[in-house]
């Protein structure tokens, strides 16, 4: 036992540690500089730090990201990069920890030492969420609160406990990010499963539930009350319309830091008919148009062709192999949702596979109508680790036959992607403009 655990202990830490590198050479080559909604966070922070929680009031951020950065900095106005490199260190070792907590529990559900091992690198080394930690917005910590909510569900010990922190972690999550809102009813589906799988009632978990919930939420009820006399939880000037607006004509969006060059990316949407002023007109005239537009966007989401937030080089080196590695993920990931069901009777198992699936899908399904940016599908990478893993532990108990028949549809999987990748780059002319300076 001794040997395991000290084999056990010497991967954890020379995993951590690589990623640690890899995600500190992230941090020294991308962006110094606090811009837009980095900056805007900072103020916010600073406002809470001096005038407390219940005086902070804005029309268009929730309260979480906020009250985050004010706890890293102690309360003080530190500088901008004196909070970037705080905010970097705790959003690394938030993500360090929860990729392990995540690995444990998908050992114990799926009931193999492998899992641990294999979910723990997949998440730890992800390139695509470390350099989510190198940057002052929500994503990462909104990331790292939705996975939680899910891999909490899955434990089986003590149910009313763990609704209260699954419930939590994502009444927390919608604190930070309030798009998460959309996996509200995809985790409540979850524990109806869990006790369904499990022999539970459903109904002893409601009240700790909801209580985890409004806990989360009550902050920004509060500053909504006493800023604008509004009683709601959420950000009183809603955003998702005007954004679903803008997204029918943008397949894609990015944010440029070039000298002299205009700071939107936009990935022009061929299919969107001129004239047209309102999603509910692009369906009623190009219906197969509008169906290719949320086909699009959801491919936008999980293409990573320029994985930085603020986007300083239009054509990195790392752009194909990083690409790549994430459409090798993607398909993994896929195909052990798929495949998971087939040989696994074990109600954990299935119950993951469930959850997975379904707050993969309602996660998605919010952004399909508004132009994405890469970092909005930071969760799904925490998500579907250990689905990834399952593929890999399926695959190692197939014949050779099977295994090659699997590489080539992976192999196809990757192919398309890169070809509607570069696609995709075609509909935002400025990458060639900026590439030509």
């Amino acid at each position: 036992m001794s040997g395991n655990g000290a084999g056990r202990g010497g991967f954890v830490l020379a995993v951590s540690s690589a990623a640690a590198g890899l995600a500190t050479a992230c941090f020294l080559g991308s962006f110094r500089e606090l811009i837009y909604d980095s900056f805007h966070y900072l103020t916010l922070s600073r406002i809470l730090s001096s005038e407390g929680l219940w005086n902070l009031h804005s029309r268009v951020r929730m309260y979480g990201y906020p009250l985050f950065v004010s706890l890293v900095t102690g309360f003080t106005e530190a500088s901008p990069a004196t909070t970037r490199a705080l905010v970097f260190a705790a959003q690394l070792l938030i993500y360090l920890a929860a990729s392990l907590y995540a690995a444990r529990v998908a050992e114990r559900v799926f009931g193999s030492p492998r899992f641990f091992y294999g979910t723990y690198l997949v998440m730890a080394l992800n390139p695509i969420v470390l350099i989510r930690t190198t940057e002052v917005l929500s994503d990462l910590l909104s990331a790292v609160l939705l996975a939680l909510s899910l891999f909490v569900s899955l434990e089986r010990s003590r149910p009313r406990r763990r609704a209260l922190l699954a419930f939590l972690c994502l009444g927390l999550s919608i604190a930070v990010r309030p798009a998460n809102l959309a996996v509200l009813p995809a985790l409540a589906i979850l524990w109806w499963i869990r006790g369904r799988l499990y022999g539970e009632r459903v109904r002893r978990v409601l009240l700790p539930a909801s209580a985890a919930i409004a806990l989360s939420l009550a902050p920004q009820l509060v500053s909504n009350v006493r800023g604008y006399g509004e009683w709601t939880p959420l950000p009183v000037y809603r955003l998702y319309d005007k954004q679903a607006g803008w997204g029918m004509a943008i397949l894609k969006y990015g944010t440029v830091v070039v000298p002299g060059a205009e700071p939107q990316l936009v990935y022009r949407n061929p299919f969107y008919p001129v004239g047209v002023s309102s999603p509910r007109e692009f369906l009623a005239e190009n219906p197969v148009g509008y169906l290719k537009t949320l086909a699009l966007h959801g491919f936008a989401l999980v293409d990573q062709d320029l994985p930085f937030t603020f986007i300083e080089n239009p054509r990195p080196w790392y752009r194909w192999p990083l690409s790549l590695l994430n459409y090798a993920f993607l398909f993994l990931a896929l195909f052990g949702l798929a495949a998971g069901p087939l040989d696994r009777r074990e109600a954990a198992a299935r119950l993951y596979l469930a959850g997975a699936l379904l707050i993969g899908l309602a996660y998605v399904a919010v952004y399909l109508p508004v132009a994405v940016e890469s970092r909005f599908a930071t969760p799904l990478y925490l998500v579907l680790a250990p689905a990834a893993m399952a593929a890999i532990d399926w695959l190692s108990r197939r014949r050779s036959g099977t295994v090659v028949t699997v590489a080539i549809a992976g192999g196809g999987f990757v192919a398309v992607c890169v070809q509607l990748s570069l696609w995709l780059s075609r509909q935002a002319p400025a990458l060639a403009t900026l590439a030509g300076r």
